[in-house]
């Protein structure tokens, strides 16, 4: 990981967007926006490749008993998804969406939204830092910013908005920063992928923010007494975020990484990039947990979040300790490479 930063502009007091250069890679094919290249094996695909299935086996061996139920969510042949394909990939009907108690997931950070879909609050000394937000102006009106006062925090101290990842024509992520810019005027910030390719494609019923501050691969975020790191993992999107935050769990200082997407990896330049962020990033600063603005995409975050509420002195189950975690990063890449090889033989038989 590099270390060398440059002040890229001062935004307020106490706050500034750091940069490094960007490591330029070559995307490649898998992105969403337009890309209609897949972005994992079908399940007879998957299972057809000895190669892919003799890593999976030694991943498996690797990963050790504690770790099982995220090895069969990771290592399948899409990896983790939201609940909603997934259930319908199952044949299920739709699980019954609502709006989440606010949960205070680490002494500094807030969960807000919906079963499905969600956003996080980080509190910092200087203001708030919202992550994501929501389908819509409706659902930033009346869940958010409800969800915000709920927590005893005040919408209008949002000093920034950062979007993990936008899809053209889609706006899961990327729907309520519009009503939250014109509302409270916070800096809104994307990577310089993601908005290239969502805004020529914006909808006029969900118009998205204007557009203010790109991210790029390296950047650092400082608000008061925190700061973020971002890095750009893309193959979900061409621009999707990788988040790494410094949270207190009961005072006690740790890092999780926030991956925007769902470890869609498509081809080798993205793997490569994953696997560098876990080494320059996730093992060098120590991650220990990895969160999703979708609940349920990398565990049972619905019930992780229940336990948290009902025993907020306990262990917090969203924290996996360093040794655990590392293994964790370990199982993903391995599982993201069986996925790669996969893909590539399927496309080779074509």
């Amino acid at each position: 990981m590099r270390t060398r930063t440059f002040t890229l502009f001062a935004l307020a007091a106490g706050a500034a967007l750091m940069c490094e250069p960007a490591v330029v890679a070559q995307r490649g094919g898998g992105g969403a926006g337009g890309d209609a290249a897949p972005r994992f094996p079908t399940k007879q695909q998957f299972e057809a490749s000895a190669e892919a299935q003799k890593i999976v086996a030694e991943v498996r061996a690797r990963v050790g008993a504690d770790l099982q139920k995220e090895f069969e969510n990771t290592c399948s042949a899409s990896g983790p998804q939201r609940a909603a394909p997934a259930r319908q990939a199952e044949g299920l009907p739709p699980a019954r969406d609502y709006t989440v108690e606010p949960t205070k997931v680490f002494d500094n950070i807030w969960y807000v939204g919906l079963a499905s879909q969600g956003a996080f609050v980080i509190t910092t000394s200087e203001g708030l830092i919202l992550i994501d937000t929501l389908n819509n102006t409706e659902e930033a009106r009346d869940v958010i910013v409800p969800s915000i006062r709920k927590a005893g925090l005040d919408p209008a101290q949002i000093k920034y908005i950062v979007i993990t990842h936008g899809h053209p024509g889609q706006t899961d992520h990327t729907g309520g920063a519009n009503y939250l810019q014109r509302t409270y005027n916070p800096r809104v910030l994307m990577s310089k992928e993601d908005w290239d390719a969502t805004l020529p494609a914006q909808r006029p019923e969900r118009p998205l923010a204007k557009r203010d501050l790109d991210i790029v691969h390296g950047q650092t975020l400082t608000l008061g007494d925190t700061t973020l790191t971002f890095t750009v993992l893309f193959g979900h999107t061409p621009g999707t975020l990788g988040i790494f935050i410094p949270v207190k769990w009961r005072g006690q200082s740790h890092v999780v990484w926030l991956h925007g997407g769902g470890l869609q990896h498509p081809n080798r330049d993205s793997l490569a990039r994953l696997d560098s962020v876990i080494k320059d990033y996730a093992l060098k600063m120590n991650a220990e947990g990895i969160l999703n603005a979708h609940p349920g995409i990398y565990q049972d975050t619905l019930a992780d979040m229940e336990t948290i509420r009902k025993n907020p002195a306990g262990p917090n189950p969203l924290l996996y300790g360093r040794e655990r975690a590392a293994r964790y990063w370990a199982m993903m890449s391995g599982c993201a490479r069986a996925r790669v090889l996969a893909l590539e033989q399927a496309r080779a038989r074509s």
